[in-house]
């Protein structure tokens, strides 16, 4: 939800426009960047299978980054792991992905690119 104050507006703290970003180094060479929304961290979400997965600190959380700056780490990597609207939205807009590429785990957009 937005707020207005003196005719400017301003984003709430579900819509920050901030993402966490985290980047790991497989043994094989690969770099995974891993990316989302600042506030899915610590959410669990159920599969369709019925199990549930942890947005996990320890693979999100890293740095934290305004949306208009995830194309920058994105190209940073071989491996990337985007899970939210806003970082997902940033990667389509830059041409780095497509939004056919979308899954959805538990209503929560997600998308890994091999580069």
């Amino acid at each position: 939800m937005s707020v207005t104050h003196a005719g400017r507006r301003t984003l709430s703290a579900e819509s920050s426009g901030r993402c966490w970003v985290k980047t790991h180094y497989s043994r094989t060479g690969e770099v995974v960047v891993a990316i989302c929304d600042e506030e899915l961290v610590g959410r669990r979400l159920r599969l369709p299978s019925g199990c549930t997965v942890v947005v996990a600190e320890s693979f999100y959380k890293g740095v934290l980054i305004d949306q208009t700056d995830v194309a920058g780490y994105i190209r940073n990597g071989s491996i990337i792991n985007l899970l939210g609207e806003r970082c997902i939205e940033a990667a389509v807009r830059s041409g780095l992905a497509r939004k056919d590429s979308v899954q959805y785990v538990d209503g929560i957009p997600h998308i890994q690119l091999y580069l």
